[in-house]
């Protein structure tokens, strides 16, 4: 969704931003790799604009939280401590989310096998896409156990959770 749309729709909205695809994590994955100031600054300058975008509702509420995940996905790994650094530095709140591609972990094999049908592949094949097993549906335990570091952003979720209608 391009910057225009958002900032046209955001009134009511809460929006998080950190996952591998998001506009932040672009320019944290290229700071990971590279080191460069420019990436970092970049990266402080997108969070900055959806803070602005997405500001405080009327009862004093964030709008905009920095999201973490915790899937085993090495890059996501290596850029949330970034994504901690980033949400102190601008005051921002953490949340953390648990992408779900399937209920259990024990779906994972069923699921492997619905991809590589849909993808015409052998499970065999070295090459293929092949999603994390930790993409299911965690409990609150669970999730507690993955972020006991940043509990704030567990107990963000929850927040979220009762604003939404």
């Amino acid at each position: 969704m391009d910057k225009d749309t958002l900032s046209e729709w955001s009134d009511g909205l809460i929006a998080i931003n950190g996952h591998l695809g998001s506009s932040i994590a672009y320019h944290l994955c290229k700071f990971v790799d590279d080191g460069k100031q420019e990436h970092w600054d970049n990266a402080i300058e997108e969070a900055a604009w959806h803070a602005k975008t997405f500001k405080h509702n009327k009862k004093g509420e964030p709008r905009f939280y920095i999201e973490l995940q915790r899937h085993g996905v090495e890059k996501q790994e290596l850029i949330n401590p970034h994504l901690i650094r980033l949400a102190r530095e601008l005051d921002l709140p953490l949340v953390c989310d648990n992408d779900a591609h399937f209920l259990t972990q024990k779906d994972w094999e069923a699921h492997d096998t619905l991809c590589c049908i849909s993808m015409q592949k052998q499970k065999s094949e070295e090459n293929r896409l092949k999603y994390s097993p930790e993409l299911y549906v965690k409990s609150s335990e669970e999730m507690e156990s993955l972020f006991s570091d940043v509990p704030e952003a567990v107990a963000n979720s929850a927040l979220i959770a009762e604003r939404c209608k």
